[in-house]
């Protein structure tokens, strides 16, 4: 009787993961197409750019000023 008990417990248990994986690919969908699809594309719709990555150059590249090289040394000591 015992075995019989524990088997019915593993198989309920085991029902109840493939449930719960199921429900939690169900939320995150209906959280991405209610929360976050209509905010995203509410944002791109009014130009706003949370990343600040548009309009700059493709490279980190930043130009230095030319000037007095002792200058520039005085404040790095």
């Amino acid at each position: 009787m015992r075995g019989l008990l524990d088997d019915a417990v593993r198989r309920l248990l085991a029902g109840a993961v493939r449930v719960a994986a199921a429900l939690g690919g169900v939320l995150l969908a209906v959280v991405y197409w209610l929360v976050l699809g209509p905010v995203a594309l509410t944002l791109r719709l009014l130009g706003v750019d949370l990343l600040g990555v548009r309009g700059k150059p493709a490279t980190a590249w930043t130009p230095v000023e030319n000037g007095d090289p002792k200058k520039r040394l005085e404040g790095a000591g």
